[in-house]
């Protein structure tokens, strides 16, 4: 009976403490986390009044979120700045957003200092500039961290040139 306890037991544990350790994404996961603020709210207001100004930046924003994510993963590693950073890669030298992700941060920064991703803000802003111009509304996960690194000799992209069966190996 005490063996039986004790898996149990450490069972429960692992479990419990698996959970809080995990860094899962989630729907929401700043709901909460930053008193009233809405942080999705603040950043699609933002999203909003850049794509009154200019109606192409619904592409810039999607290809900002592409040139991230392509590069190791959705770590914002490509707002760093720096001579050899992926900022300065050819293939990154016409991306296009910046400007708007950086107004998000320091829109969310007011009410929600130090917690929000960029990465986050890079992927909320791309889904909301989807919806402004007439596409789905889609959830977005959230709750990345950003990364600290961003080596321009990492951008690997594919070429405009590149066939469909070529891409789709590129994707595997």
């Amino acid at each position: 009976m005490k063996v039986k306890a004790t898996v149990f037991l450490r069972l429960a544990v692992g479990l419990i403490l698996g959970n809080s350790c995990h860094g899962a994404l989630q729907v929401g996961f700043y709901r909460g986390k930053c008193g009233f603020a809405d942080v999705e709210a603040i950043v699609a207001g933002v999203v909003a009044a850049g794509f009154f100004r200019d109606p192409t930046i619904v592409a810039a924003l999607l290809r900002l979120q592409f040139h991230d994510c392509f590069v190791h993963g959705c770590d914002a590693s490509i707002l760093l700045d720096g001579v050899n950073s992926e900022k300065t890669a050819p293939p990154n030298l016409s991306v296009r957003g910046y400007d708007i992700i950086d107004q998000a941060k320091a829109a969310v920064e007011k009410s929600c200092p130090g917690l929000v991703s960029c990465a986050d803000l890079i992927a909320i802003a791309a889904r909301d500039a989807v919806f402004l111009s007439g596409g789905g509304r889609y959830e977005v996960q959230t709750g990345r961290r950003d990364g600290l690194i961003s080596v321009a000799q990492n951008v690997s992209l594919l070429g405009p040139k590149i066939s469909v069966p070529g891409s789709h190996c590129s994707f595997r």
